[in-house]
């Protein structure tokens, strides 16, 4: 249930993210981080297997164990990044949420973190939260381009047209997949169409 399958649930959260297929099997979320204790491997090892073997219960309190027992803070964000991977899985944005602060209070310079809280933030309609979340990602991480991709959608969701389009532009400087940058290009391309005389514009957003 690592990077495949869980990981992978906040990037689900983010349909609204305009060409978020650049999202492969390695889900949003960056390596786990190095020089973790062997205590917290351990017991996230544990929790894990309860979780493969359908024991929700047991699994949220091992996990749980796991967090509030990590000596240290790369120890605490694994514990916490494997929490949150698992609430998401659960379909439990809230906690999910939560779990990722504790992520990225213990490891203030991990862009996966940050970026991975910013999408589930969205969900849950903390826009502001979101926005400041990404742009963090973004600085944290200049070259990915999924933390662009997240935060020009949501400044063209909140109506900041030139962010938007600012944005997808530093991605057209980016390695992207050709699909990926075609609808970075048709972005741009609506973002900065005039509108009609006496007519509203009619770009659509994403949603």
């Amino acid at each position: 249930m690592r990077a495949g399958s869980a990981r992978g649930a906040p990037c689900r959260l983010a349909g609204w993210v305009l060409g978020l297929v650049i999202a492969t099997a390695a889900g949003c979320g960056g390596s786990r981080p190095p020089s973790v204790s062997p205590a917290t491997r351990s017991a996230v090892a544990h929790a894990d297997d309860a979780e493969r073997a359908r024991r929700h219960d047991q699994a949220r309190a091992l996990y749980q164990a796991a967090l509030r027992e990590a000596a240290d803070p790369l120890s605490r964000a694994y514990a916490a990044r494997a929490y949150a991977d698992v609430l998401l899985l659960w379909g439990e944005a809230v906690a999910a949420a939560e779990a990722l602060q504790a992520v990225v209070e213990a490891a203030p310079e991990d862009p996966a973190g940050w970026h991975d809280l910013g999408i589930v933030r969205h969900s849950l309609g903390d826009l502001v939260g979101a926005q400041t979340a990404l742009q963090r990602a973004v600085a944290l991480a200049p070259a990915d381009p999924r933390p662009h991709i997240a935060l020009a959608a949501l400044y063209w969701k909140t109506g900041q047209r030139a962010e938007a389009v600012a944005e997808y532009r530093v991605l057209l400087t980016l390695e992207l997949p050709a699909r990926v940058r075609a609808k970075v290009e048709w972005a741009v391309e609506q973002l900065t169409r005039p509108a009609e005389p006496g007519s509203l514009t009619k770009t659509a957003k994403p949603s």
